[in-house]
Parts: structure tokens; C-alpha cells; sequence
């Protein structure tokens, strides 16, 4: 059978999981009392009775059956069309108060009556889940999915919701993958030596790591020293050890212009391919110190262990030139004593006239190298300046000493001993072997997952009995509950049944296992119908604070049947909130919620000069500033205009205009060293333009293109993220909105010349005056007066939907303040969505309601709502 037909079988209980839990439900009619008629014929029948039934809705019934598939979420569409002033169009009679008091308290009855708690389709594990639960079932912290592995959809703006979590024929093959990939480490096929192989790798063959390296005819050049390896190294890039052995090492070298009889010291230390460029040389283990001595090519042969994953990586450890910022800035003084160096250097750093200094960023490496030499070699170049202890001479020697500025200009300095020396040359490697077959720490590492996964064998067990005490073991972690017998003795009958076909003893553990890894109980998780069971909602609770598999403290408390314990579960869920900003639940709710996972998507435009460390620290604002609101308890009015923001003081600066006492301004052109990436929390007003989410640099790049703003996208964000409110698809015949090349309109006259439409100008009505709000907002959150291009002064007033007037974003901000309980409802429906993996009902949205009401009635804050949450019948529910 294929690999993809014994996914089929082994998954084949899933496909039958929805119809198995799927609980026939009787009739269920209510009729339409005649008042609610009256209001129905008079306002929406036109459109929304049985023979037109504009946008498939038809409202003209004399009864509702409320267990007819989809009437629940009909009749809650009217009732939020109505509510939020979608319907009736604009151009039609609007209902009168009493009206539409008569239809929403008749809706809302009944759909608070109708609508069940739960419904949760079985739900898939999805990515992220599913890489955590193997890290921890398995003790494979690194574990990463495949490159390819396919992705989850989005749904309601998250890829939790289990409607949207299919299993398609890709996932399934790749759930096999992963599947062997895992059993290859627990149960590795026996080792056999391989054949004796010789892999060369030419000059060409050798990594060019920044500017630790160049080519030059047969030899590649080694200048620098520094940790950093891809500031001092090299290493074959096609040479990759896939058995723990001996190998004969060869290594052909030469001194290129040594400058005394010293010899270069060449390092030959085993590097993980795993490994990124950035790690540090003393990470890796040392085979061999060379001596180069000699100006011609001089072959050196020696031979030692090298571990599967393992190349061997070629450093100089005495060169001239040290990144090190006090080596580096006498080297540069050095340097400086030849007045024409000196004042190259300086038009380098400091071009102009009068001079002034400019990112050192571009400057690094070859860049920077030619435009130094383009100096050095100008005949008028001004020497005025190249004098020790002239200003430009002493800030230049300043950044030499610099930790973040001595390492890119010393990027720029290695070419310099490229081309003129001192460098050591390598003019090839050869590795051959194994020569015999050594014992690496990735097989330790397999040893110690066995024991971990199955136990340790006892002297005289058999094959059997070892097996299923393993089983017994592992697969509570795995299942996330004790399986029954017959369940784990039929994954012990995989084992066996191999075993007498003649394959051995792992071979069948390693068939064995891999079908566990394929099953539904492992890939899916709360599938029994109603209320959860203890360990269902220990899932639940766990995967929602932590991403992650329920571990050690909430499992024993759910096999013990401690979670029906109210104090016991509350103290559980305390335990489990995350304790940090970079929890995997913070960062990972938050980048869905507030879309800035798309931010590595979006290239800010040079003019706004924001940089890659910026968008970085725009992103860590949002999530510090969620883990002070849920560590703290905060009040929810705390996430639209609270007294403090959390960022760097020099992005604080920057970009937020924001004052720092006795704090110099930082040149906006120098890089983000680390000082300047400090996470702190700084004081503001309330009521101002900063603080909350809504003035935030991520969230406000994440509703515009990097380019410019676009007030449509940012309402609607607003109304589905911040304030709940649903919106109707836009009408198909509405053409795009067609930018203003001549730049003769504001986006204010564009977009009312292409809303006059009825179909379009009761969503716009919403839409439209809180994105224009956001107008003074640029696309990186920088604060603007005025649209560019056009220099006309940006008017962000307007009438709220409910007839609120706003002038400016403040009062935008008092509104959403005043309303904090619609905040506050979109909120914990966000939060369900994610948590349970389904869109609230009407019923269950009711329940959330009364949740939020409370916590501003007792004064609560934000963690209280998320501990309420999860001790609700909605969140108890599948």
C-alpha cells in the first residue's frame, strides 16, 4: 500500500468525525409575531422576500425554523445589518426608533434562545502546535517543520479556527515526513560504514562570509580576526559529513606579503552546517592548528573526527587586522600616521562641505573600500583636516572604538589587507573518509530520545514487554490521555506483526511509531462532544496560554480530576499565563489580531527612513506593551489611551516626537546598536496621540502599504479589530478606487466621488470617517499635517455612526473610551476565536457580553477578563 494510502486508513476515523459527533437536532419553529412583520414588510421585504431574496437572504416567513441549516446565521445577519445601520440602504426609508427597538429585541430573543454554546468541528493541530507539541513530547527543542511543510488558512483573522484547519492530501504526505524524520531519530537505522569517499572543495568551493574573505586567482584570501566567523572564517560549502567518523583532512595554504617571521596561525575547527553565520568560532570544536609560513602553496595533512552535520571551518587567529573595537582603533591610528590615508578616511565618514556625517551602513565592505580609494587617489583631495587631534580625526578614531561602528568599518579596512596584505591564502580542501566509524553527539542525542520517549531497557526484557511499557509511557505525552487497552495494544500489534515478517526489533519500533505520529488522537485534539472533559480542557487551556501540549502540572491535575476544583483550575490558569512579552501566545495572538505578522512584508519607502531594526522594535512594542496589559491587570481602556508607552527611548525619539530629559538626540543615520534597542516603558498623557494600540508604529505600518495611507484599509481594520463590527462584502460591480495621478484631489474628494453609490455609501458611512481619523498617521505612525504631494492640510474630522462628531484622533480615542465595552466585547471574541477555534454563536456572544460588563462593573482589568474567559461556558464547551 502507499505511504499516502496508509495515511487514508490510519486517519480514516477522522473523516467520520464530524457526522459522528453531529447530533440530530428536532424541528425547532418559532412563529414571526405580526409586529415584527409589519416592521419587515414596510423596511426589507423589497429586497429580502422569496422571489427576490437580494444577496440569497430571504426574510418573508410567517415562522422560523431555527434548526434549519444556516437560519441562525441569516437571521444574526440582519440582526447586525440593522443594528449597525447597514440596512435599510440609505437612499430607503430608514426603520423609526420604536422599529427597530420591535425587530432587535425580537431577534435577540430568539437568537439568544436558538443559538447553542459550542460547535467546534474536530480540531486539527495547526503548525505552530504541531511543531511545539513534538519539541515537547519529544525533547526536541530545535525541531523544525520541513521546508514546504504547507500552511494554514486564515480564517475570521486566525489560523485556529478548526472550520479552516482541513487535512488535505499535501498536509497528509507531509505529516508522514515528519512522521519518519521523527522515528529516524528515536529508532536510526543501523549503522553501516560507508565507503571511503574524497570530496574537494576549490577556492570557488569556499564560503565569501562579509568581508571575511576574497577571491584572488587560485587562492582565496583570509585578512581579519574576530569571533564572529563570518567576520574571520571560512568553510567548504559543499562539504557536509553525513557519518560520525575519522576523516584525512587537506588543506593546501600560503602566506600572502607576511610582514615579519612570524607564522599565521590557520585554526581548523569542525563546524555544524546547522549552524548560522553569526555563531561564535569558539562554539566550535578544534582539530588543528597550522603553521603558514611559506609565500608558496604548502599542503598540510592530518586527520580527525568529524560528526554528522559537521564541516570543518578555516579561521586566522593572529591576523593584523582585530574587529575588536580597542584593537581595531589602534589599528586605525596606525593607519592615520599616513596623512593621505587619514584625510580619505575622513571624506569617507564625513563628505561635504562643511562636512557632516552619514550612516556608516552603506560604507561597509567593498562599498566603502572604493569609495576610500576614490579619495586616496584624488589629487585635490583636502588634507586640512588630516592632523591628529583634529576634530573629524578624533570622532572618526571615536567610531573605530564604537562596539556596532568598528565592526562595519573594519568590514570596509579588510580590503585593505586583501589587496596589500598580510593575508593567509587557502588553495583548496580535500576531506576523505570515514576512515572508521566514531560514536557523535547526535547519537548520544538519539540515545538519550529513546530513553526519554520509551525508558531505558532492563538486562533480560523482552522485545515485547519493553515495547509496551514504552507504549505506556509515551503515549499519554503523545495523546494528551491515557489511551485505552485495546488502542495501545494495537499500536504494540504494528510492532509485532513487523517483527514476524522478519524486520528487527527497532525496525518495527520505528513502524510502530511513526503510526502513532498519523494518528487522529495525536493530530487532533477536543473531539468529544458538549461540555470538555478534564484533560480535553487541560488541551484546550494549554495550547491557547502556551501554544504548546498540556505539560507536566495541568495534566496530573486533569487525570486527578482536579480541574472540576473552581480555586484548583483558576490557580492552574493563573500558573499557565505567559510570563514574558515573547511568549508564544503573545507573539503569536497578537501578530494575527493586529496583522503584524505582515510586517516582514512591507518595505517602508526611503523617504520615511525607517530601518529594519525599527520594524523590528515597532513589532516588540506591541507585544511588551500586551504583556504589561496582562501582567498587570490593566484596565481595557488602558489599550486605547493609556499614560505610558513601552519602546526604546531612541525610537520613543524618533518617531514618536517623544521628549527624553537630559537625553542627547541620537544621529538618526548611525545603526540601532544595543543600548538603543532597550525595551523600557516611558511616561505620557493621556489623551495625547501616542499610546494605545491604535497610535502604535506597527499596527499603523500594518494598515498601510510602506508607501502611502490608505483610510478604507485602516476603517475597516479599525471596525473588525478594535470595535467588532462586521461589515458585507463590497458589491461586485464596484470598480477599484483609482488613485489621483495629477495629485489635484485629496483622498477626502476621491473617495466621496467613488462612494456616491447607495450600494456603497452605508458602509463608507462607517468605514470612512475613522479611517480619515488615522489620516494625520503616515504609513510607518510617523505624525503628519498636511498630504503629501498635494501640501493641502489633512482634515481627519467626521461623524461617527451613531452621530458622534470627532474633530481630530483624540476624540476618536475619548469615543472608543466611552464605549470601552464595544472594545472590550471585540476583544474577548478575538480571544475566543483563537482559544476555541470557532466564531462565537449569537448565544455564546451573549455570554462574552455579560463577561466583559462585569469586569467593568468590579473594575477589573485585562487579565481578569482572560481568566473569565476560560472559566466560561463558551470556552468549557466544544
Amino acid at each position: 500500500m502507499s505511504r499516502l494510502g496508509v495515511g487514508w486508513k490510519l486517519l480514516g476515523g477522522v473523516v467520520c468525525l464530524t457526522t459522528t459527533f453531529a447530533k440530530a437536532e428536532e424541528k425547532k419553529t418559532s412563529p414571526v409575531p405580526e409586529a415584527v412583520v409589519a416592521v419587515l414588510d414596510q423596511h426589507c421585504f423589497k429586497c429580502h422576500d422569496a422571489d427576490v431574496a437580494k444577496g440569497g437572504i430571504n426574510l418573508d416567513r410567517p415562522a422560523i425554523d431555527w434548526s434549519a441549516d444556516g437560519a441562525a446565521k441569516m437571521w444574526e445577519k440582519a440582526f447586525n445589518a440593522v443594528t449597525y445601520q447597514q440596512m435599510p440602504p440609505v437612499n430607503r426609508k430608514q426603520m423609526t426608533p420604536e422599529e427597530k427597538q420591535t425587530l432587535l429585541s425580537y431577534l435577540d430573543g430568539q437568537l439568544t434562545q436558538h443559538t447553542p454554546i459550542g460547535g467546534t468541528l474536530p480540531r486539527r493541530l495547526n503548525r505552530l502546535e504541531y511543531r511545539n507539541s513534538i519539541r515537547t513530547v519529544f525533547q526536541m527543542g530545535d525541531f523544525e517543520l520541513p521546508t514546504g511543510f504547507p500552511r494554514d488558512t486564515r480564517d475570521h483573522g486566525f489560523d485556529t479556527v478548526s472550520e479552516s484547519l482541513v487535512l488535505s492530501p499535501p498536509l497528509l504526505e507531509a505529516y508522514h515526513d515528519v512522521a519518519r524524520q521523527i522515528a529516524d531519530e528515536i529508532f536510526p537505522p543501523a549503522k553501516v560504514k560507508p565507503p571511503v569517499t574524497k570530496k574537494t572543495a576549490g577556492v570557488k568551493d569556499l564560503v565569501l562570509s562579509f568581508s571575511a574573505s576574497t577571491l584572488h586567482g587560485d587562492a582565496l584570501r583570509l585578512a581579519s580576526r574576530s569571533l564572529d566567523i563570518m567576520r574571520s572564517s571560512t568553510w567548504p560549502s559543499k562539504i557536509e559529513v553525513t557519518t560520525s567518523g575519522i576523516y584525512r583532512i587537506t588543506v593546501s595554504t600560503s602566506a600572502f606579503r607576511p610582514k615579519d617571521d612570524q607564522p599565521m596561525i590557520l585554526e581548523v575547527r569542525a563546524r555544524d552546517v546547522a549552524a548560522t553565520d553569526r555563531s561564535r568560532a569558539t562554539a566550535f570544536r578544534l582539530l588543528k592548528e597550522i603553521e603558514v609560513t611559506k609565500e608558496t602553496p604548502e599542503t598540510v595533512t592530518f586527520e580527525a573526527a568529524l560528526y554528522e552535520g559537521q564541516t570543518p571551518l578555516f579561521r586566522w587567529v593572529n591576523a593584523e587586522l582585530d574587529h575588536e573595537p580597542e584593537a581595531f582603533s589602534a589599528l586605525l591610528t596606525h593607519h592615520f600616521q599616513d596623512q593621505r590615508f587619514l584625510a580619505a578616511w575622513q571624506e569617507m565618514l564625513f563628505p561635504g562641505n562643511p562636512r557632516k556625517r552619514i550612516s556608516v551602513t552603506p560604507l561597509r565592505g567593498r562599498n566603502g573600500w572604493n569609495i576610500f580609494q576614490r579619495h586616496y587617489k584624488n589629487p585635490n583631495l583636502n588634507m586640512a583636516d588630516a592632523v591628529p587631534g583634529n576634530r573629524y580625526t578624533e570622532m572618526a578614531l571615536a567610531m573605530a572604538k564604537d562596539d556596532g561602528t568598528s565592526r562595519e568599518l573594519g568590514d570596509t579596512l579588510t580590503y585593505y589587507y586583501h589587496e596589500n596584505g598580510p593575508a593567509l591564502q587557502l588553495h583548496g580542501v580535500t576531506v576523505e573518509g570515514p576512515l572508521e566509524l566514531v560514536e557523535g553527539p547526535q547519537d548520544l542525542k538519539r540515545r538519550e530520545w529513546r530513553e526519554w520517549n520509551f525508558g531505558t531497557r532492563k538486562q533480560g526484557e523482552s522485545d515485547e514487554v519493553y515495547a509496551d511499557r514504552g507504549l505506556r509511557l509515551f503515549l499519554p505525552r503523545l495523546f494528551r490521555r491515557v489511551p485505552s487497552d485495546e488502542v495501545r495494544q494495537s499500536y504494540l500489534e504494528i510492532a509485532k506483526n513487523h517483527w514476524a515478517e522478519g524486520h528487527t526489533f527497532d525496525e518495527g519500533m520505528h513502524l510502530m511509531l511513526r503510526s502513532t505520529l498519523v494518528s487522529p488522537r495525536f493530530l487532533y485534539r477536543e473531539t468529544n462532544p458538549g461540555e470538555l472533559d478534564q484533560l480535553d480542557l487541560a488541551s484546550r487551556v494549554a495550547y491557547f496560554l502556551t501554544r504548546d501540549t498540556p505539560t507536566s502540572n495541568i495534566a496530573l491535575q486533569a487525570r486527578g480530576g482536579k480541574l472540576a476544583d473552581p480555586k484548583v483550575y483558576r490557580a492552574t490558569l493563573e500558573s499557565l499565563l505567559p510570563k514574558s512579552p515573547g511568549s508564544p501566545m503573545i507573539r503569536d495572538f497578537t501578530e494575527q489580531w493586529l496583522d503584524t505578522r505582515l510586517l516582514p512584508e512591507i518595505m517602508p519607502d526611503e523617504k520615511f527612513g525607517f530601518s529594519p531594526e525599527e520594524v523590528e522594535l515597532a513589532k516588540a512594542e506591541v507585544e511588551h506593551f500586551f504583556f504589561i496589559m496582562l501582567h498587570e491587570n490593566r484596565p481595557l481602556r488602558d489599550f486605547i489611551d493609556p499614560d505610558f508607552i513601552v519602546t526604546s527611548k531612541r525610537f520613543a525619539m524618533e518617531n514618536y516626537d517623544y521628549k527624553v530629559e537630559n537625553e542627547k538626540p541620537v544621529n538618526p543615520n548611525t545603526t540601532y546598536v544595543a543600548e538603543h534597542r532597550r525595551m523600557e516603558r516611558l511616561p505620557i498623557p493621556r489623551g495625547g496621540v501616542r499610546g494605545g494600540l491604535l497610535g502604535q508604529s506597527a499596527i499603523l505600518m500594518a494598515t498601510a502599504n510602506g508607501v502611502d495611507t490608505q483610510p478604507v484599509l485602516r476603517g475597516v481594520w479599525v471596525l473588525h479589530n478594535i470595535l467588532g463590527i462586521p461589515l458585507p462584502p463590497p458589491p461586485a460591480n464596484v470598480p477599484a478606487l483609482t488613485p489621483d495621478t495629477q495629485g489635484a484631489k485629496t483622498p477626502r474628494d476621491l473617495l466621496a466621488a467613488h462612494t456616491k453609490s447607495a450600494d456603497c455609501k452605508g458602509c463608507h458611512q462607517q468605514i470612512d470617517p475613522i479611517g480619515f481619523v488615522l489620516e494625520n498617521f503616515d504609513p510607518v505612525g510617523g505624525w503628519r499635517d498636511e498630504w503629501p504631494h498635494i501640501n493641502v492640510k489633512i482634515d481627519p474630522s467626521g461623524v461617527l455612526p451613531d452621530g458622534t462628531q470627532v474633530k481630530d484622533y483624540a476624540d476618536l480615542k475619548r469615543w472608543i473610551v466611552t464605549h470601552i465595552d464595544v472594545f472590550g466585547q471585540c476583544l474577548a471574541e478575538k480571544l475566543m476565536i483563537y482559544a476555541t477555534g470557532r466564531v462565537p454563536s449569537y448565544a455564546e456572544k451573549h455570554e462574552l457580553k455579560e463577561i466583559v460588563a462585569k469586569i467593568e462593573q468590579d473594575k477589573g482589568g485585562f487579565r481578569d477578563l482572560v481568566l473569565a474567559l476560560m472559566e466560561s461556558k463558551t470556552f468549557r464547551t466544544r
